[in-house]
C-alpha cells in the first residue's frame, strides 16, 4: 500500500467486481449514519418497550360498548413504572356480571383508589372481561410516550439519505472513471461536529477535473478536512457517460483503499465494527416484530 496519497492511482478499469463485504462497508460507512444507528438502535429498543404498555395500542379499537357497573378494588399496588417522577400504580379489580364474577387489571399515574374501595368499573358489553376502574387508564403509560418515536425517526433522517448516498457510490467503485480534480472552492457551512469535546466545522467543497474535454464540479461536504485537502489534486470517480454523476473519493465514508499495483484493496476485517450498530438495529425490531 502505497504511504504517500499523492501516489494512488487506479489502474483497475471498470467495470470492477466490488466484493460483498467492501459493499457493506461502504454501504454503511460514514460518520453521520453511524450517529444515526445510534439514535434508531436506542430509539427502537424505546418504543417497543412502552409503546405497546401504554394507551396508543387502544386507538384502533372499534365496536367497544361500554357500561358501567358496580365494583370493587381488590389490592393497590406501586410499580416499578413512573411518569413524570410520579409512580405508577396497579389496580386489581373485580365485578359481578349476571352470576358471573370478572376481574382485571387498571392503572393510574399516583395512587387514586384504595384496596377494598367501592369503585365504579366499565366493561364491554360484548367482552366483560375487558374492563377498568372507571376514572383509570387500561395501560401502565399514557399515549404521551409516542413521543419516543422521535428518536428512530431522527436516527433514520441521518441512515436513509447516507444509504441513498452510498449506494451511488457504490455504483461508481464499479463503473467510475479515475481522474484527479484541484480544489476550485471551499465553503462554510451552518453545520458542524462535535467530537470528544472538540468541535470540527463542516466545509462544502468543490474539485475542478476534466472528462471529455470539458470541465466538470464534483462536490462533498465534511468535517474531515483533512482527507480532502492533504493533496494537490484529489481522486475522482465519475460517470463517463455523465460526469456530473461524481465522488470525491476521499470525502466518502468507508472507501477501499488503493494497492500499489492500482487495484481496490479488499477492507480490513476491523472494518466490521461499522456493521455491528445496523445489524443491531435491524435485529432489535424483527425480535419484537415476530
Amino acid at each position: 500500500m502505497n504511504e504517500n496519497p499523492s501516489a494512488r492511482h487506479l489502474h483497475d478499469l471498470p467495470p470492477r467486481q466490488i466484493g460483498l463485504f467492501t459493499r457493506a462497508t461502504v454501504l454503511f460507512g460514514g460518520f453521520m449514519q453511524q450517529f444515526g444507528w445510534i439514535f434508531f438502535c436506542m430509539g427502537s429498543l424505546f418504543s417497543w418497550i412502552f409503546i405497546p404498555m401504554s394507551d396508543v395500542k387502544y386507538w384502533f379499537e372499534f365496536g367497544k360498548e361500554w357500561k358501567e357497573v358496580p365494583g370493587k378494588v381488590v389490592s393497590a399496588e406501586a410499580t416499578n413504572s413512573a411518569v413524570n417522577d410520579e409512580l405508577v400504580y396497579q389496580y386489581l379489580h373485580s365485578f359481578e356480571l349476571n352470576g358471573h364474577r370478572y376481574t382485571g387489571k387498571s392503572f393510574s399515574v399516583g395512587q387514586d383508589f384504595q384496596g377494598g374501595q367501592q369503585v365504579s368499573i366499565q366493561y364491554d358489553a360484548k367482552n366483560p372481561s375487558d374492563s377498568h376502574v372507571a376514572g383509570s387508564r387500561r395501560s401502565v403509560f399514557p399515549a404521551f410516550v409516542l413521543f419516543v418515536l422521535i428518536f428512530p425517526l431522527v436516527g433514520l433522517a441521518f441512515i436513509v439519505p447516507a444509504i441513498r448516498q452510498n449506494l451511488r457510490v457504490i455504483k461508481l467503485l464499479e463503473i467510475g472513471e479515475f481522474v484527479r480534480g484541484k480544489m476550485a472552492t471551499k465553503e462554510s457551512t451552518s453545520s458542524s461536529v462535535k467530537i470528544n469535546n472538540t468541535t470540527y466545522p463542516v466545509y462544502k467543497y468543490g474539485f475542478e477535473f476534466e472528462a471529455g474535454g470539458k470541465c466538470h464540479t464534483a462536490t462533498c461536504k465534511t468535517h474531515q478536512a483533512w482527507l480532502v485537502e492533504d493533496e494537490e489534486r484529489e481522486i475522482i470517480l465519475f460517470d463517463q457517460f455523465n460526469p456530473d454523476f461524481n465522488v470525491v473519493y476521499d470525502a466518502a465514508g468507508n472507501m477501499p483503499g488503493i494497492t500499489e499495483q492500482g487495484t481496490l484493496a479488499s477492507p480490513g476485517f476491523g472494518m466490521v465494527v461499522y456493521l455491528l450498530l445496523p445489524l443491531l438495529g435491524i435485529a432489535i425490531n424483527l425480535f419484537f416484530l415476530f
